[in-house]
């Protein structure tokens, strides 16, 4: 944060270059002002102390100093690594004496205490003194800015860090409980037309909201879903993650807000009691005060599954259970979280599916799958895997128990049944062979359902830390930001320009390798798309894929759509080596000191040494085998598909053309940003120095090449006589349009094809 601050802010809002408000100085108008923010602030901190040793606050009081001291010295540390000099106006001004102490009383330190100390105590605030808190804080800061005595951006950077370090004490100390209770839920029934008499905590799990029980005048028992802002926030946040961490796992998009996630709670279970499955009566949906919604429905008199004693755990009870499971998802419905805690067992033995928090009215396969998948594992930690697979395998036989073989996978499940495998060793790998063996398959192979590896995200982060902040530091440039800034910026819309060019070529390159029609606007979507799929896999494997299976959904047979794929990847190669020699012979005079070739003897020497390791590799029949059902089934696959598209012209023209496309708008776009930091270098120079780095790139494990490709970029740059700082704001900017920038759009691509059922 530091070092982004400091390259962001040098030398303009922050040091003694920045420029200071003109205001009142310090002449007795502002003698006066600074003395009450000194008065207001001492008032104001002993007051805090007083009030929290009155009230006997003591935990309190150490976390509201503990975040105040952490605040001011995160500031003060900022400050320091960004340069703390001030200009010679404020440098003056804070150097008078005030009433309690110098002008430069409250620092901007000082404040971001204040403004942790006011995030952190606002839960135990009333609205009204939570509002009169930060009125005063800005007052204060509005004071200290129209008297001259600190500057604009470290009153940003005071409010930033105070806030940030305020809510982090409120994580770490904790909030006071201020839901709605008992009584308050009592009474809001009671407005709503239910007579309770007694309503008391429910002893069971559940996820999301908290559970109660209540009784009525008239003798009915009922089990009350109380949802808040809390439980909202958390699911949220919970969606989130799993939709960024894992694909294919049957995610949708959350409600619009908490009243019609409960709403949709009742909605799907009115339809599965409609369907038949015994489900809990739903009674009434009340919007309570606060933002707070409660969910009423009839109470099941009995224990969850999970709290049901081993020895009443019997075969017959598992198969009425899987009997309202298949019934449920007849009906289109899947349940989201079918595990052992959500289904209740009545006194008399019969099986109830209990929260519809996370369920889908309209399920998709996959989603169903998942279901059988949950309920497997959860009822395998209870009875042990073969029992839990004999009892499903029993009402969904082999061809129903099938597809949940490759989801009995920890990712797949939810967190309750993950942390109860846990204690029982290989109960899930047991549990699988079990079911792969009822279903009568022998295959182990797990569906791929990660999306990113916490492994790649640390690395993509630390090479991008590395060469966007590091490299501009040796470079003596500001930072990537910093080179934006001094670009001209008639130059950086070009930029940009050629990188969506990228993804209009690559559409066109992959429709002229599929033999059918297949829509323009969604292949451009999927092309913006794959590029975000590529940020996280390397070698671009995972937007392959990606493309793969949206030519199949368009219509294109499986076959044809990943010769397709594989056929633009062929042409784009093809195309990339032709262009590597016409820029390098066109600029073959430019490159002297940009790419130093090993002599002629050396590079026969690497020729005959990879000719010699082919050899021995044909020679073992390992070698052979590979070569024969691999290579040339790879060979003949692409020829065959290169013959269906030449027989058309206008396709082949699609297939070359837009691969060439796509390489020449990556080198006009390097071209463009070389021009906005002064040019000096051709564009045959600039397309030789970016196919050279481009196929350095290709072989680096690195998604898209990072790293390597910027070294390589600004390396050759520099060779063709760019000066250090010219290379590195050019590259920087380049890779920050062509790399970056197209982030949010290939998210937001990737999101419409899901939604759009391209994909």
């Amino acid at each position: 944060m530091a070092i982004a601050v400091e390259a962001l802010t040098r030398g303009t809002l922050l040091g003694s270059g920045a420029a200071a408000v003109p205001g009142i100085g310090y002449d007795p108008a502002g003698h006066v002002l600074t003395g009450l923010v000194q008065v207001a602030l001492a008032v104001a901190a002993a007051g805090v102390v007083a009030v929290a040793l009155r009230h006997r606050r003591f935990r309190l009081l150490a976390g509201l100093a503990a975040g105040a001291v952490a605040a001011g010295a995160a500031l003060a540390g900022i400050l320091y690594l960004a340069g703390d000099q001030h200009p010679h106006a404020v440098a003056l001004t804070v150097a008078h004496g005030g009433w309690l102490a110098s002008a430069a009383f409250p620092g901007p330190p000082i404040l971001a205490a204040a403004a942790a100390v006011a995030v952190a105590a606002s839960p135990w605030l009333s609205r009204a003194w939570r509002r009169a808190a930060w009125i005063a804080l800005v007052a204060a800061a509005a004071a200290r800015l129209a008297t001259g005595t600190v500057l604009p951006m470290e009153l940003v950077l005071a409010f930033a860090t105070g806030v940030t370090v305020g809510a982090g004490v409120l994580v770490a100390f904790g909030v006071p409980d201020r839901r709605m209770g008992p009584q308050g839920i009592a009474a809001v029934l009671r407005r709503a037309g239910l007579p309770v008499r007694s309503i008391e905590p429910a002893d069971v799990e559940t996820k999301g909201s908290r559970p109660f029980v209540a009784a009525t005048d008239d003798g009915q028992h009922l089990f009350i879903k109380v949802l808040g802002s809390d439980q909202r926030d958390a699911d949220l946040l919970y969606r989130a993650y799993r939709f960024v961490r894992l694909r294919d796992v049957g995610h949708t998009r959350p409600a619009g807000s908490l009243i019609q996630a409960v709403e949709h709670q009742a909605l799907v279970a009115l339809m599965a009691e409609r369907a038949g499955v015994r489900v809990p009566r739903v009674g009434q949906v009340i919007k309570a005060p606060a933002g707070t919604a409660l969910l009423v429905m009839e109470r099941v008199d009995g224990r969850s599954l999970e709290q049901l004693p081993a020895q009443q755990i019997n075969a017959e009870l598992l198969q009425r259970l899987w009997t309202e499971v298949d019934r449920l998802h007849h009906a289109g419905i899947a349940h989201r979280s079918l595990r052992a805690a959500n289904v209740m067992v009545g006194n008399d033995g019969q099986p109830w599916l209990t929260d519809f928090s996370f369920s889908e009215l309209t399920a998709t396969q996959r989603q169903k799958d998942l279901d059988l998948a949950e309920l497997i594992a959860s009822l395998a930690t209870l009875v042990g895997g073969e029992e839990a697979v004999a009892s499903s395998a029993a009402v969904l036989g082999a061809d129903g128990l099938t597809p949940a073989v490759p989801l009995l996978q920890p990712l797949a499940l939810s967190a309750g049944t993950r942390r109860a495998l846990r204690h029982h060793g290989r109960l899930l790998v047991e549990t699988r062979s079990a079911a792969a063996a009822a279903s009568g398959g022998t295959g182990q192979e797990l569906a791929r359902i990660q999306r990113v590896r916490p492994r790649t995200l640390l690395t993509v982060a630390a090479l991008a830390a590395a060469f966007y902040f590091i490299l501009p530091q040796l470079a003596q440039v500001g930072s990537s930001w910093h080179a934006i800034q001094s670009a001209h910026w008639v130059w950086v819309p070009v930029v940009i320009a050629m990188s969506v060019l990228t993804y209009l070529a690559s559409a066109v390159s992959l429709i002229g390798g599929v033999p059918g029609w297949v829509p323009f606007w969604p292949t451009v979507l999927a092309q913006a798309a794959s590029s975000f799929i590529n940020r996280v896999s390397p070698a671009n494997v995972g937007g392959m894929a990606l493309n793969a299976r949206f030519l199949q959904k368009s219509g294109v047979e499986p076959a044809a759509g990943v010769a397709a794929v594989g056929l633009s990847a062929l042409a784009g190669a093809v195309v990339h080596g032709i262009l590597l020699v016409l820029f390098f012979g066109l600029a073959s005079r430019g490159l002297t000191h940009a790419f130093k070739l090993p002599s002629a003897s050396k590079l026969l020497l690497v020729l005959a040494v990879l000719a010699a390791l082919v050899g021995i590799l044909l020679a073992t029949r390992r070698g052979r085998r590979f070569a024969v059902t691999r290579g040339l089934k790879a060979l003949r696959s692409a020829s065959a598909s290169l013959r269906r598209v030449a027989a058309s012209p206008v396709k082949l023209a699609m297939l070359l053309g837009g691969s060439a496309a796509v390489t020449l708008a990556y080198i006009g776009g390097l071209a463009a940003s070389v021009q906005a930091f002064g040019g000096g270098a051709g564009f045959a120079e600039i397309g030789a120095v970016y196919m050279a780095a481009s196929a350095i790139a290709a072989v680096s494990p690195t998604p898209g090449g990072l790293g390597a490709i910027e070294a390589a970029l600004v390396a050759g740059l520099t060779g063709i006589g760019l000066s250090s700082g010219a290379a590195v704001s050019a590259v920087l900017t380049y890779r920050l349009a062509t790399y970056w920038l197209p982030v949010a759009p290939g998210w937001i691509s990737l999101s419409f094809l899901q939604r759009g059922d391209y994909i």
